[in-house]
């Protein structure tokens, strides 16, 4: 499959795969968040451009799935992409165990960073809950390990 049809056909699917996920099996407000694990695997596989671009769409399509504060997703998104891409000269994120300890970083990291926004902008701090902020790092974890899984064979 072209590129030109593989890229937007994994876009699309992404979004359905973490609607449908955080749709049906959200257990306690606890999800993975499907499409930061996916910006920060692109980003260590393929660089920051592809994964900006990626997290960008991925995040507008979070802000609009929330009534919060429009464009934080896609800001959040898109410096994690960044900030992955550009440590992958120095550090190898594309295997497992640094991948997983990057996701739990960055889960938090994404969290608080909406969070501060939203104090920033709606005079409130946005803040998730300690259940989901102790546990979706961990749930992000297990599903990193499931990407990197996946793409290992992928060319």
């Amino acid at each position: 499959m072209t590129p030109i049809i593989r890229i937007p056909l994994f876009f699309v699917l992404a979004m359905l795969a973490h609607w449908w996920w955080t749709t049906h099996f959200t257990f306690s407000g606890i999800a993975p968040q499907l499409l930061l694990v996916l910006t920060l695997a692109i980003a260590a596989r393929y660089g920051p451009i592809r994964a900006m671009c990626m997290g960008f769409g991925w995040g507008l399509f979070l802000d609009t799935m929330s009534a919060h504060l429009f464009g934080a997703n896609a800001l959040a998104l898109t410096l994690a992409g960044y900030s992955t891409g550009s440590i992958r000269r120095w550090v190898d994120v594309a295997g497992l165990p640094s991948q997983c300890l990057l996701v739990f970083a960055m889960t938090w990291i994404y969290f608080l960073f909406l969070g501060v926004l939203g104090a920033l902008f709606m005079k409130q701090f946005l803040w998730v809950g300690w259940l989901p902020f102790l546990a979706d790092p961990l749930y992000n974890c297990l599903a990193a390990a499931a990407v990197s899984v996946s793409w290992m064979d992928y060319k």
